[in-house]
């Protein structure tokens, strides 16, 4: 019970430190960065949501090689919750963009969308971890089966490339930002080479 407790004051401190960094983020409004031209407050905050959404969808990728390599099996009880909150923070994210740039004009921002490639890889991501979400509850799993339930949730791997690519391809993108989260990404995949996969 103890680590119950535990382990929801970590998921809440996370929680608290992704809605405090984007609360800063959208206090601060656009800053300048070099000699880039500023973005959108949408642009600006959905910036900033769309980085904590990796950064926890990555945290969900951790969860398996912390079990195989450091024997800690409490993170595989949130990886669940750490997808789905991944999943919320990216749908925030592009709602953010959508409202911001285009209001509630959905066929100018699938427009944008179609034309812009970074944009496109970004709604394949979005799509991808919408489909796991989707089918992350108990009763997809009996539904699906689990042997047919691990492959599909592998697609959280292609999902995370997709992301990141959708990062990279910007033409504002910074590369420290998005060559660290794959390098991550990388080592967490390496991580699980010779184990056995249970995804």
């Amino acid at each position: 019970m103890q680590d119950q407790s535990r382990e929801k004051w970590i998921y809440a401190a996370g929680l608290a430190a992704t809605i405090a960094h984007v609360g800063y983020a959208v206090a601060q409004g656009p800053q300048p960065i070099g000699e880039r031209p500023l973005a959108s407050p949408a642009v600006w905050a959905a910036n900033y949501l769309g980085f904590w959404a990796l950064i926890w969808l990555l945290a969900t990728l951790a969860c398996t090689p912390a079990r195989l390599w450091l024997g800690a099996t409490w993170p595989s009880r949130w990886r669940r919750t750490l997808g789905l909150t991944a999943a919320g923070l990216a749908v925030v994210h592009v709602a953010t963009w959508q409202i911001g740039e285009h209001g509630l004009n959905l066929p100018a921002g699938l427009g944008k969308i179609a034309e812009t490639p970074w944009l496109m890889l970004g709604s394949l991501a979005l799509l991808t971890l919408l489909v796991l979400a989707a089918t992350s509850p108990a009763a997809a799993v009996k539904r699906l089966g689990a042997a047919r339930w691990k492959k599909l949730h592998r697609l959280v791997y292609v999902g995370a490339l997709l992301v990141i690519g959708h990062y990279a391809a910007r033409a504002t993108a910074d590369p420290q930002h998005w060559i660290g989260f794959g390098l991550v990404l990388a080592l967490l995949l390496g991580a699980r080479r010779g184990r056995p996969a249970d995804r």
